[in-house]
């Protein structure tokens, strides 16, 4: 008697354990990266490590910002290059060996940060944690949206990144608690810290040994029963003649035959639209990247993340309690991020959008001018410091309820399959340039005109009403497949492109009862 091979996990399952299983393990991905950003707030001010590298003296303070500063940023340094090669990866070898690939180079930068003995050795250890975590970004949100029903899509998403701000949250912690021991002569305390980074990579790795590939990519691929098995198991709960997981595979097939007449594979073909034909990919670049732009730098989120230390200590808290409220301020974040779970498919990606940018808008020009008043009225500082300091966390909130989750939703949403992860890189590359530009620019700007940074942050977020208006459409509830006739249309105004959806939609639908196999 032959033995069987084993059954894959995932078949196991119903659809909707299936879902939670997906969350699952994207959530585990996405917890590394809220911790690898977030670890460098409590590395940095353990007098040992700044020492070490150079950027401190024998007590902690802090006497060559630009080179701590520059470690912080070589980070994001690696992450813009893995970005592209995480993108060409992922759409080359499939989703998780993607995945594969990012659990070896967030485990090669875990080791050599924990281990650093000097400058070269950190440098070195942050560009390989910058393109691991560009990995992670690149292919975890792709993934999770491939496999996600339209209408609950932006709802998976959020919930995977309550573990982005729960990460940093952990690390946030890890440092405090650290904080009271000198084991080490002192280098315990961040060596830790950057080793506690492994505990979700081995979950991770774990998790992707029990998940699907994305149906998507192995359509792609020619592999189309496969793909089809993996539909009826999440849209029709093993129901083959289910009329979702029969519209879905029809979409899909027919898009893949749309995409073969684009000739746009590289990056700098995509960049320039060149062979894109009807599926304009230039376009969607631009949208992608410029989004995360605007949200990591134009928010403020740096400025109010950077000067959130300062403000607490206006209001009259010493170290300790800043450090444990600038830990608590992260922990805002996740019932933001939840918030923004259960509202951003019922709401829509633009209006969401919408009342975030006033809201921020409004609480901006607050923090600004408390902090202008604290300075003209010494005799009241403290009041308005802690007036201020409470507007730091209403931000945080409002931030992550609103802009946060989106800049990585959409570009998960407006690729077509073939070059999502490609697609997607060019969003990772918005969010290294324009976090890394904010960590940079922000102090020089305090530096320059003080807390009326605050305000050029504020003005902004109303200019971004109208840019969100007429260009970037609305992706809420449709499916991956339908966004890309969204895109078909020669305008770049949305009104044009709900136009031509509309239209071609209407060209998709078949007569009733005629269902769908693969080939």
């Amino acid at each position: 008697m032959m033995l069987q091979p084993r059954q894959k996990y995932w078949k196991t399952l119903s659809g909707p354990k299936l879902l939670k299983l997906i969350i699952g393990v994207s959530a585990m991905a996405i917890a590394y990266e809220g911790m690898s950003q977030g670890v460098m707030g409590a590395v940095n001010v353990a007098p040992e490590y700044g020492q070490r590298m150079g950027f401190a003296d024998e007590r902690g303070h802090v006497i060559k910002p630009s080179l701590q500063g520059g470690i912080v940023s070589t980070y994001y340094a690696g992450s813009l290059l893995g970005a592209f090669w995480a993108g060409h990866f992922s759409d080359k070898h499939g989703r998780i060996k993607g995945i594969w690939m990012a659990i070896f180079w967030c485990l090669l930068g875990v080791i050599l940060q924990a281990s650093a003995v000097n400058l070269a050795h950190m440098l070195v250890a942050r560009l390989c944690a910058g393109c691991g975590v560009a990995f992670i970004i690149v292919i975890a949100p792709a993934w999770t949206a491939e496999l996600s029903p339209a209408a609950h899509r932006g709802k998976m998403i959020a919930l995977t990144f309550l573990a982005n701000f729960s990460g940093i949250s952990v690390a946030a912690w890890i440092g405090f608690g650290t904080s009271f021991t000198q084991m080490g002569g002192g280098a315990f305390r961040w060596r830790f810290c950057f080793a506690s980074q492994a505990i979700p990579l081995v979950f991770l790795f774990v998790g992707s040994l029990l998940m699907p590939e994305s149906p998507r990519w192995l359509i792609k691929v020619g592999r189309n029963e496969e793909a089809f098995e993996i539909i009826t198991k999440i849209r029709g709960n093993d129901d083959p003649d289910h009329p979702d997981a029969q519209r879905e595979y029809r979409e899909i097939v027919a898009v893949m035959e749309m995409e073969k007449e684009s000739e746009s594979s590289s990056y700098v073909k995509m960049f320039l639209g060149i062979g894109s034909g009807d599926i304009h990919i230039g376009r969607r670049v631009q949208l992608a990247f410029w989004l995360q732009v605007l949200m990591q730098y134009g928010t403020g989120i740096a400025a109010v993340v950077i000067y959130s230390g300062t403000i607490f200590r206006t209001a009259g808290f010493d170290d300790r309690k800043s450090n444990w409220l600038s830990a608590l301020l992260m922990m805002v974040g996740i019932l933001g991020t939840a918030i923004a779970a259960f509202t951003l498919d019922a709401v829509g990606r633009r209006r969401t959008l919408y009342w975030g940018a006033v809201a921020l808008s409004l609480i901006l020009f607050s923090i600004g001018g408390l902090n202008r008043a604290a300075i003209d009225h010494p005799d009241r500082k403290e009041q308005y410091g802690t007036a201020a300091a409470a507007m730091v966390f209403v931000y945080v909130l409002i931030f992550s309820a609103s802009w946060l989750m989106i800049p990585f939703i959409y570009p998960t949403e407006i690729f077509p399959t073939w070059l999502r992860a490609k697609g997607n890189a060019f969003g990772v590359a918005g969010w290294a340039v324009g976090f890394g530009g904010g960590s940079l620019l922000v102090p020089i700007m305090f530096d320059g005109i003080g807390e009326k940074t605050f305000y050029v942050f504020g003005a902004a977020m109303f200019a971004y009403i109208p840019i969100i208006y007429c260009f970037f459409p609305e992706t809420a509830g449709r499916t991956l497949e339908a966004i890309d006739f969204l895109f078909a249309s020669k305008s770049p105004f949305t009104w044009h492109e709900e136009a031509e959806f509309v239209k071609r939609m209407a060209e998709l639908d078949t007569p009733k009862g005629k269902l769908c196999r693969p080939e």
